[in-house]
Protein backbone atom coordinates (compact mmCIF):
# COMPACT_ATOMS: atom_id res chain seq x y z
CA UNK A 1 0.00 0.00 0.00
CA UNK A 2 1.55 3.43 -0.83
CA UNK A 3 1.50 6.43 1.37
CA UNK A 4 -1.15 8.16 -0.93
CA UNK A 5 -3.76 5.30 -0.48
CA UNK A 6 -3.19 5.68 3.19
CA UNK A 7 -3.76 9.14 3.26
CA UNK A 8 -7.22 8.39 1.70
CA UNK A 9 -8.06 6.18 3.49
CA UNK A 10 -7.47 7.69 6.78
CA UNK A 11 -9.03 10.41 5.53
CA UNK A 12 -12.73 8.92 4.66
CA UNK A 13 -12.63 6.60 8.01
CA UNK A 14 -11.94 10.13 9.67
CA UNK A 15 -15.00 11.87 7.70
CA UNK A 16 -17.17 8.93 7.99
CA UNK A 17 -16.61 8.74 11.56
CA UNK A 18 -17.89 12.44 12.39
CA UNK A 19 -21.18 12.05 10.53
CA UNK A 20 -21.94 8.64 9.94
CA UNK A 21 -25.21 8.31 8.43
CA UNK A 22 -24.94 11.68 6.47
CA UNK A 23 -21.61 10.66 4.67
CA UNK A 24 -23.35 6.89 4.12
CA UNK A 25 -26.60 8.40 3.12
CA UNK A 26 -25.10 11.01 0.75
CA UNK A 27 -22.98 8.61 -0.85
CA UNK A 28 -25.25 5.98 -1.61
CA UNK A 29 -27.53 9.37 -2.77
CA UNK A 30 -25.08 9.90 -5.52
CA UNK A 31 -25.15 6.24 -7.27
CA UNK A 32 -28.92 6.71 -7.63
CA UNK A 33 -30.74 7.04 -10.83
CA UNK A 34 -34.19 7.36 -9.10
CA UNK A 35 -35.52 10.56 -7.79
CA UNK A 36 -34.48 10.81 -4.46
CA UNK A 37 -36.42 10.16 -1.28
CA UNK A 38 -36.63 12.29 1.37
CA UNK A 39 -35.92 11.36 5.15
CA UNK A 40 -36.74 13.73 7.10
CA UNK A 41 -39.21 16.40 5.29
CA UNK A 42 -42.15 15.37 3.70
CA UNK A 43 -43.00 15.47 0.34
CA UNK A 44 -44.15 19.43 0.25
CA UNK A 45 -41.06 20.39 3.09
CA UNK A 46 -38.62 19.00 0.25
CA UNK A 47 -40.37 20.80 -2.60
CA UNK A 48 -40.49 23.69 -0.91
CA UNK A 49 -36.57 22.93 0.61
CA UNK A 50 -35.55 22.66 -3.48
CA UNK A 51 -37.17 26.06 -4.12
CA UNK A 52 -35.23 28.08 -1.20
CA UNK A 53 -32.00 26.61 -1.99
CA UNK A 54 -32.03 27.43 -5.24
CA UNK A 55 -33.61 30.86 -4.41
CA UNK A 56 -30.78 30.73 -2.51
CA UNK A 57 -27.84 30.13 -4.71
CA UNK A 58 -29.48 29.74 -8.10
CA UNK A 59 -27.54 28.42 -11.12
CA UNK A 60 -25.74 31.20 -13.19
CA UNK A 61 -22.43 30.50 -14.91
CA UNK A 62 -21.69 27.98 -12.29
CA UNK A 63 -23.74 25.22 -11.20
CA UNK A 64 -26.78 26.17 -8.56
CA UNK A 65 -27.83 24.48 -5.24
CA UNK A 66 -29.94 21.91 -6.79
CA UNK A 67 -26.92 21.45 -9.15
CA UNK A 68 -24.98 19.94 -6.13
CA UNK A 69 -27.91 18.48 -4.61
CA UNK A 70 -28.17 20.72 -1.71
CA UNK A 71 -31.52 20.01 -0.80
CA UNK A 72 -30.84 16.24 -0.15
CA UNK A 73 -27.73 17.43 2.04
CA UNK A 74 -30.15 19.84 4.25
CA UNK A 75 -32.09 16.68 4.89
CA UNK A 76 -30.04 14.43 6.03
CA UNK A 77 -27.77 16.87 7.89
CA UNK A 78 -31.60 18.09 9.41
CA UNK A 79 -32.39 14.26 10.16
CA UNK A 80 -29.27 12.81 11.60
CA UNK A 81 -27.52 16.24 13.06
CA UNK A 82 -29.70 18.36 14.50
CA UNK A 83 -31.60 18.91 17.66
CA UNK A 84 -35.04 18.32 17.67
CA UNK A 85 -36.07 22.06 18.70
CA UNK A 86 -33.99 22.99 15.55
CA UNK A 87 -35.56 20.28 13.84
CA UNK A 88 -38.81 21.57 14.57
CA UNK A 89 -38.13 25.71 14.35
CA UNK A 90 -37.26 24.36 10.58
CA UNK A 91 -40.03 22.37 10.07
CA UNK A 92 -42.10 25.02 11.58
CA UNK A 93 -40.62 27.90 9.39
CA UNK A 94 -41.17 25.41 6.21
CA UNK A 95 -44.74 25.19 7.11
CA UNK A 96 -45.48 28.88 7.57
CA UNK A 97 -43.97 29.29 3.80
CA UNK A 98 -46.21 26.15 2.71
CA UNK A 99 -49.40 28.25 4.09
CA UNK A 100 -48.02 31.02 1.81
CA UNK A 101 -48.06 28.95 -1.39
CA UNK A 102 -44.12 30.15 -1.82
CA UNK A 103 -43.44 27.13 -4.42
CA UNK A 104 -45.92 28.63 -6.88
CA UNK A 105 -45.47 32.53 -6.25
CA UNK A 106 -43.93 34.63 -9.27
CA UNK A 107 -39.84 34.98 -8.99
CA UNK A 108 -40.05 38.36 -8.11
CA UNK A 109 -42.19 37.65 -5.09
CA UNK A 110 -40.13 34.59 -4.12
CA UNK A 111 -37.30 37.15 -4.17
CA UNK A 112 -39.17 39.72 -2.00
CA UNK A 113 -40.48 36.96 0.41
CA UNK A 114 -37.05 35.72 0.66
CA UNK A 115 -36.01 39.18 1.73
CA UNK A 116 -37.89 39.60 4.44
CA UNK A 117 -37.36 36.45 5.67
CA UNK A 118 -33.53 36.74 5.64
CA UNK A 119 -33.67 40.28 7.25
CA UNK A 120 -35.68 38.64 9.73
CA UNK A 121 -33.63 35.79 10.68
CA UNK A 122 -30.82 37.84 10.81
CA UNK A 123 -32.05 40.37 12.95
CA UNK A 124 -30.29 40.56 16.61
CA UNK A 125 -33.05 38.87 19.06
CA UNK A 126 -34.96 37.18 16.13
CA UNK A 127 -37.35 35.18 17.88
CA UNK A 128 -37.50 31.70 15.72
CA UNK A 129 -34.11 32.16 13.46
CA UNK A 130 -35.08 29.23 11.82
CA UNK A 131 -33.86 30.34 8.16
CA UNK A 132 -30.33 31.41 9.31
CA UNK A 133 -29.95 28.02 9.97
CA UNK A 134 -31.24 26.73 6.64
CA UNK A 135 -29.42 29.16 4.75
CA UNK A 136 -26.35 28.16 6.47
CA UNK A 137 -26.71 24.50 5.69
CA UNK A 138 -27.02 25.42 2.10
CA UNK A 139 -24.12 27.04 1.70
CA UNK A 140 -22.05 24.43 3.77
CA UNK A 141 -23.75 21.98 1.72
CA UNK A 142 -22.84 23.90 -1.44
CA UNK A 143 -19.49 25.02 -0.74
CA UNK A 144 -18.46 21.43 0.37
CA UNK A 145 -19.82 19.60 -2.69
CA UNK A 146 -17.73 19.14 -5.70
CA UNK A 147 -19.49 21.51 -7.82
CA UNK A 148 -19.27 24.26 -5.38
CA UNK A 149 -15.04 23.24 -4.33
CA UNK A 150 -14.30 23.09 -7.75
CA UNK A 151 -16.43 25.54 -10.17
CA UNK A 152 -17.41 27.98 -7.93
CA UNK A 153 -14.14 28.19 -5.83
CA UNK A 154 -10.91 27.79 -7.10
CA UNK A 155 -9.97 24.81 -5.67
CA UNK A 156 -6.11 24.19 -4.99
CA UNK A 157 -5.65 20.05 -4.13
CA UNK A 158 -3.97 19.20 -0.74
CA UNK A 159 -1.42 17.91 0.10
CA UNK A 160 0.69 20.55 -1.98
CA UNK A 161 3.24 23.01 -1.89
CA UNK A 162 2.59 25.75 0.84
CA UNK A 163 2.72 29.22 -0.72
CA UNK A 164 2.97 32.14 1.93
CA UNK A 165 1.18 34.82 -1.00
CA UNK A 166 -1.14 33.96 -3.65
CA UNK A 167 -1.08 36.38 -6.25
CA UNK A 168 -4.66 37.78 -6.52
CA UNK A 169 -5.94 39.26 -9.51
CA UNK A 170 -9.54 41.14 -9.34
CA UNK A 171 -12.66 39.28 -10.47
CA UNK A 172 -10.83 35.74 -9.53
CA UNK A 173 -12.96 33.47 -7.34
CA UNK A 174 -12.32 32.94 -4.00
CA UNK A 175 -10.18 29.98 -3.23
CA UNK A 176 -11.63 26.59 -1.61
CA UNK A 177 -10.80 26.05 2.27
CA UNK A 178 -11.12 22.15 3.36
CA UNK A 179 -12.39 23.01 6.56
CA UNK A 180 -15.62 24.30 8.10
CA UNK A 181 -16.89 26.40 10.68
CA UNK A 182 -20.81 25.59 11.31
CA UNK A 183 -22.05 28.14 13.48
Amino acid sequence: MNRRNLLKGIGAVALYGSFPAVVSQFIASCNRATKYVPVFFSAAEFELTEALADAILPATSTPGAIDARVPEFIDMVVKNCMSRDDQQRIKQGLQQLIAQKFVTQSENNKLSTLKTIDVAAFKDGAENPWFRIFKKLTLIGYFTSQEGMTKALNYVKVPGEYKACIPYKKGDKALAKTFLIYW
